[in-house]
C-alpha cells in the first residue's frame, strides 16, 4: 500500500543488515537452497512486489515508478533481464507493483495501476489501469486489458494478483475494497467482489491476495480483518476469519503463503511495523491463529511491502518511500536494495506454538 505523499524523507542506512547470501548448488533439476541477506545493485529497482518463480529459479520484482519488471538470478547474484511493456514503462503516469507467477503454467501476471490514486490515498483513482498476462519463454504479451472499463472507473488502485487452479485470475483493488477476475484466455473479465455501496474510494481496504487452491485469502486495511473467499463460486463472498488471540491488522499489505510450508502459514506484511505470522494447520483458513510479528527496526522511512520464499528461504521486501525524489522525476537515485532473510525469525514464532 502506498500512500507516498505523506512519508517524510529518509536516509539510507539500513542498520544490521550485512550478511552474504548462502548459496549452494545443486545437480538436480529443481532451485538449489539459498539463504541469508541479499542486496540487489539496480539503478531505480524501487521494488514494492516480488514473486519467485520455483521452476525458472528467478525473482521479478515489480519496479514501481519505473513500472516495469526486473528478472534477477540469485544464484548468479544479478539482474538477467529487465522486461518493459510498451506506452507504460517509464510512463511517469504508472506504477507497477502486482506481479505473479502462475505455478501451474509459469505465466506471469502484471497489475499496472495509474499512480494517482496511491498519490493521494484514494482521491484520485482517474485513469486506465491494466492487467497483462505475458510469456517469460516466449518473451510475448499473450493478452493485455483495460480493467477500468471493466470496473467503470467507480473504483481503483489495483496492485496484487493470483490465480486459481484453473489458471483464472484475480486482481485485487484497494480504494476501496473489490475483486476483478480475469479468465484464463482473458476473454472474459468480470467483477468478481463489487465494494458495498456507498463506494468510498478514501476507505483503503483489500492490499493484497494469496492463494491455497480454491481458497483465496485477502488483508483488508480498513476493517483490520482476513478475508476468506471461495474461488469456486460464481461471485466473491467474504468471510471473516476468526483469529486466536484477536488481532487487528494495520496498513497492511502484500500477503503470501510460502509454498515450504503447504498453504499452512500466511505471511501478512505491514508497511510500518513488519511481517505478522499466521497459521491455519489444515490450511483450510476456516480460523487462524496469530503467532506474532517479524518487526522490521531500521529506517522507519522503508515500508515492509511484501513477503518473498526465495529457494527455502523467506524475506521482506523493503520499499524505501522516504527517498528524496530527483529533480523531475516521482523517485529517489538509488541503486542498492536489501532484503533481509527473516527465515530463523519465523521459525522461531512455529516452533512456539505447536
Amino acid at each position: 500500500m502506498r500512500f507516498t505523499s505523506a512519508i517524510l524523507l529518509a536516509t539510507a542506512v539500513l542498520p544490521g543488515i550485512s550478511a552474504l547470501p548462502h548459496v549452494e548448488r545443486s545437480k538436480k533439476g529443481k532451485c538449489p537452497p539459498f539463504s541469508g541477506n541479499f542486496t540487489i545493485h539496480q539503478y531505480q529497482l524501487y521494488a514494492e512486489n516480488a514473486d519467485f518463480d520455483f521452476d525458472r529459479c528467478l525473482l521479478y520484482l515489480g519496479s514501481l515508478w519505473n513500472a516495469s519488471i526486473a528478472v534477477y538470478d540469485p544464484y548468479k547474484a544479478k539482474v538477467v533481464e529487465t522486461i518493459e511493456f510498451p506506452g507504460i514503462a517509464h510512463n511517469p503516469t504508472y506504477h507497477l507493483g502486482g506481479v505473479g507467477i502462475d505455478k501451474n503454467s509459469g505465466l506471469l501476471s502484471v497489475v499496472v495501476d495509474v499512480g494517482a490514486a496511491f498519490d493521494t490515498s484514494g482521491k484520485d483513482i482517474s485513469g486506465t489501469n491494466y492487467f497483462i498476462q505475458y510469456d517469460p519463454d516466449t518473451k510475448k504479451i499473450l493478452y493485455q486489458l483495460n480493467l477500468t472499463a471493466t470496473t467503470n472507473g467507480l473504483y481503483g488502485g489495483p496492485q496484487d494478483v493470483e490465480q486459481d487452479p484453473e489458471g483464472n485470475i484475480y486482481s485485487v483493488f484497494t480504494f476501496p475494497s473489490a475483486i476483478v477476475k480475469v479468465s484464463k484466455n482473458g476473454k472474459k473479465v468480470e467483477e468478481w467482489y463489487k465494494p458495498t455501496p456507498p463506494i468510498i474510494t478514501t476507505n483503503a481496504g483489500l492490499g493484497g491476495l494469496a492463494a491455497n487452491g480454491w481458497v483465496l485469502l485477502g488483508d483488508n486495511s480498513f476493517t483490520g480483518e482476513l478475508w476468506r473467499f471461495d474461488m469456486r463460486a460464481e461471485k466473491g463472498v467474504p468471510s471473516v476469519i476468526p483469529i486466536t488471540p484477536a488481532y487487528n491488522l494495520s496498513f497492511s499489505d502484500a500477503l503470501y503463503l510460502p509454498p515450504k510450508y503447504h498453504g499452512t502459514v500466511l505471511l501478512v506484511a505491514e508497511d510500518a511495523k513488519g511481517i505478522s505470522v499466521f497459521r491455519s494447520k489444515n490450511g483450510k483458513w476456516e480460523s487462524a491463529e496469530y503467532l506474532g510479528l517479524v518487526p522490521w527496526t531500521g529506517d522507519p522511512a522503508f515500508f515492509v511491502t511484501a513477503p518473498v520464499q526465495v529457494g527455502d528461504a523467506l524475506y521482506m521486501v523493503l520499499e524505501p518511500f522516504g527517498d528524496a525524489k530527483l529533480p523531475g522525476q516521482n523517485q529517489g537515485g538509488r541503486t542498492d536494495f536489501t532484503f533481509p532473510d527473516i527465515t530463523s525469525q519465523v521459525e522461531k514464532l512455529l516452533g512456539s506454538y505447536h
